[in-house]
């Protein structure tokens, strides 16, 4: 293996670990002196990051061959040096571990299930855990049940990329009963293997709280077998139940019933996962700037998810400019404009009359740094 060294010398661990720790009142080991050149010298990590890793983490000499063989071990499998390196930093222990016994056989198993190279090598440095955890009580099980839930090997290898925790996943405990209850429930088998693929996360959550948050959707009146139950499930999972409770009352402290609070969030569950302050400041900009009811509110709860400053405002204030100029064409209703597609506003609010009306394109960049594009391009924004 070729090594990397510095251009200026290396601090012998004592002495820099004495000025890193003046009260430390001990010199370190001599493994710790190694440790610190290794990682330094053969795996190009940073001195300060090197010294900081050997006061707990200790490479021994006698080992070096053993080092090198966990570096040719992940080049093998077309992982370059400089992710191994990440690799390293992220878990300096990988170098301590036993290749035949422990890393080939992870590595093969990857690659038969089709993960391989920067695949590999992202799953690895997101979840280093895998490398440490045990291959048949841990990880082979997770692919097993991943297999009978998702089918297809590429389903397997996408989800596994998008969450690589699910191989170090509580499986009996938490994973597989959330499943099973989802299904159980109603919750069609295609959705839920979709939601596996998406948002592992959610259904890693402990069991009981899958169990309350459904229970909560289904008293509300949601149908478990629609397809927005899941996104439901999601932000009421990942919600307490005083936040919950706390963005009930605001909404009602702002005027909303509870049959419109909740028929909003079923029509679009992400429109309760906005902060506190960011559904004030929404319900305030709708209600008082654009003069919207509750119930053109309520029928688009979508609003709530949008970025009020940077985008809705700034839609508004096109609006009004081209209003007032009498370029608006029709019964246009704000609401309309605020739903649009930002390429579509684009072409049909912005680059129309960018060269007829001065100021546009200031609104439409935000205003924030006063510049406009010259006369020429202005036509071609976009």
């Amino acid at each position: 293996m070729q090594k990397r060294f510095l251009s200026t010398p290396i601090p012998s661990a004592a002495s820099a670990l004495s000025l890193d720790s003046p009260s430390s009142g001990s010199s370190p080991p001599p493994s710790s002196s190694f440790t610190v050149q290794y990682l330094v010298n053969s795996c190009g990590l940073p001195l300060k990051f090197a010294l900081k890793v050997s006061r707990n983490f200790h490479l021994h000499e006698n080992n070096l061959q053993s080092f090198q063989s966990v570096f040719r071990c992940f080049q093998s499998h077309n992982i370059p040096s400089i992710r191994i390196t990440k690799l390293i930093k992220r878990r300096p222990q990988i170098l301590n571990y036993n290749v035949e016994d422990n890393l080939k056989p992870k590595l093969l198993l990857l690659v038969q299930n089709g993960i391989v190279g920067h695949h590999m090598f992202k799953v690895f440095v997101s979840n280093p855990v895998i490398l440490s955890a045990d291959l048949d009580s841990q990880i082979k099980p997770c692919f097993q049940f991943l297999k009978s839930v998702l089918g297809s090997d590429r389903n397997v290898v996408e989800a596994i990329i998008r969450s690589s925790n699910l191989l170090t996943c509580d499986l009996k405990g938490c994973l597989q009963p959330n499943i099973d209850f989802l299904i159980k429930e109603g919750v069609p088998f295609d959705g839920v293997a979709g939601f596996l693929i998406r948002d592992a996360i959610t259904v890693q959550h402990k069991h009981n709280s899958m169990v309350n948050a459904v229970d909560d959707l289904k008293n509300l009146g949601f149908d478990p077998k629609a397809p927005v139950f899941l996104e439901a499930v999601r932000v009421r999972i990942h919600m307490s139940e005083s936040i919950w409770r706390e963005k009930i009352e605001v909404m009602k402290s702002l005027g909303w019933s509870e049959e419109e609070i909740f028929s909003a969030f079923k029509l679009d569950p992400n429109f309760l996962k906005s902060p506190v302050e960011k559904i004030r400041v929404a319900t305030d900009f709708f209600v008082n700037t654009l003069n919207l009811g509750r119930q053109i509110l309520s029928e688009n709860p979508e609003f709530f998810t949008l970025k009020i400053d940077k985008s809705c405002r700034m839609r508004y204030d096109v609006f009004k400019l081209l209003e007032s100029e009498k370029l608006i064409e029709g019964d246009v209703k704000i609401e309309e404009v605020i739903k649009m597609r930002d390429k579509e506003f684009l072409v049909k609010y912005v680059k129309k009359y960018v060269d007829k009306i001065p100021g546009l394109w200031e609104i439409f960049n935000g205003r924030k740094q006063q510049q406009s594009l010259p006369r020429s391009n202005r036509g071609n924004i976009g």
